[in-house]
């Protein structure tokens, strides 16, 4: 089944090839959306085989972003996407990025950052990235509130070291503010924009650095808890004074052995404002944004079967973090009530439709949640309902065979009675 996926999608990829652009100042800043306009689905699926590519029928603008390895081989590397203001459903070229990590959607989801480049939703262009960073690894992080600039990760030559960079998408202006070692870049835990835009928090060791977006670029470096990082992109709280880091820790916890605390400390001191939060049984956690009642909410990842408890150590102990072999469903729950505002609709034979996804930033900003409508025939149910009738086929057969001879064995026990002789 998994051969005539990757056959399918390649055909309909070979014929539906993306149209590249190269930069011009296009692009300015997002304007407000519409009061209403946009809706959180509850619960997302898998695509369909026959889900439109994002080049055959742009979607325009999308609430949720998302990934998995469950729905598409891994060699077709595809996005999902889901719109805006309704159910319908895309999908778009990747490069294999987790969505969250290296694939994020612009504050009014018109715009999809991945490493290959900037995806517009509305008009099926994908505009690479300038030629500075050609051959180069970049991962998107995080949009501006404005939409105006994105902060990335990027390789920094065979230095060993990664660069958080700001680009400028309308001109394709590179900015340059800081340089991290090589086991420090965490992407989806590493940059977030404080609600006004003028600062960037960035994870610098066991700190979090706060540059002003000025010609000066000041930076203060604001000490963590141990064991913490900067808990995501929507990491600043709504006024700008604080910002949520997060830890893990070992645990007794049903299921799964490791309890994540999200703590919220102020902006430049670093002290405990007294709030925080605990999840239990979870393999990470990653928060997104706030909702308008003030709530923050955070992406939350089951563990894959065997997956062994992960914590933020070296590069190559938090990978795991990253990957998603790793994870066998996410969703998006909100800190204060637990509340699962967005969950994958489960595939019938097992495994998760989503296992990480982004959020557009007006779409949380907006508070509003609908039912969702995921596609019907998912891969899963295109294997499910033939096992379906096949089992329900043999169950008939072996039914009717069975009630067969128990009518032969009666009427047998008859005949035998009926031929003893009178006495």
């Amino acid at each position: 089944m998994s051969a005539l996926v990757g056959v399918a999608t390649a055909v309909i990829t070979w014929f539906s090839m993306p149209l590249l652009i190269n930069w011009s100042p296009a692009d300015g800043p997002e304007q407000p959306p519409a009061q209403g306009s946009a809706s959180l689905p509850a619960v997302v699926g898998a695509p369909s085989l026959w889900t439109p590519l994002l080049e055959q029928a742009p979607i325009g603008s999308a609430s949720v972003l998302y990934t998995s390895n469950t729905w598409f081989s891994d060699r077709d590397l595809l996005a999902g996407l889901v719109g805006a203001g309704d159910d319908v459903y895309r999908v778009y070229t990747t490069d294999g990025e987790a969505a969250g990590m290296g694939e994020i959607l612009s504050p009014d989801g018109t715009r999809a950052a991945s490493s290959l480049g900037i995806h517009d939703l509305a008009t099926d262009v994908l505009r690479e990235y300038p030629p500075a960073w050609k051959d180069l690894w970049v991962r998107p992080q995080a949009w501006s509130p404005d939409g105006a600039t994105i902060a990335v990760l990027v390789e920094v030559g065979d230095t060993g070291s990664t660069g958080v960079d700001l680009l400028v998408p309308g001109t394709g202006e590179i900015r340059e503010l800081a340089r991290i070692g090589g086991d420090e870049p965490l992407p989806g835990w590493t940059v977030a924009f404080s609600p006004d835009g003028t600062r960037l928090a960035v994870q610098n060791g066991a700190a979090v650095r706060v540059i002003t977006l000025d010609a000066a670029g000041a930076g203060v470096d604001v000490p963590l808890p141990a064991g913490a990082r900067l808990a995501g992109k929507g990491a600043w709280s709504s006024d700008g004074a604080n910002l949520l880091v997060v830890s893990g820790a070992s645990c007794g916890c049903a299921g799964y052995p490791v309890r994540w605390t999200v703590t919220e400390i102020a902006a430049y001191a670093g002290t405990p404002t007294g709030r925080s939060w605990s999840r239990d049984g979870v393999f990470a956690l990653r928060v997104l944004g706030w909702w308008p009642s003030g709530e923050p909410v955070a992406a939350e990842y089951t563990a894959a079967a065997g997956t062994p408890p992960t914590f933020f150590g070296t590069g190559e102990e938090q990978s795991g973090l990253t990957s998603q072999n790793a994870v066998d469903e996410a969703r998006l729950i909100g800190l204060d009530s637990g509340r699962v505002l967005l969950a994958g609709a489960g595939m019938p034979l097992g495994g998760g439709d989503v296992e990480s996804f982004d959020v557009a930033d007006r779409v949380l900003a907006s508070g509003a949640v609908r039912a969702g409508d995921p596609p019907l025939f998912t891969m899963g149910l295109l294997v499910f309902l033939p096992l379906t009738v096949i089992g329900i086929s043999i169950a008939a057969v072996l039914t009717i065979l069975l009630w067969w001879l128990i009518i032969r064995w009666w009427a047998i026990i008859g005949d035998h009675e009926s031929a003893r002789p009178l006495r």
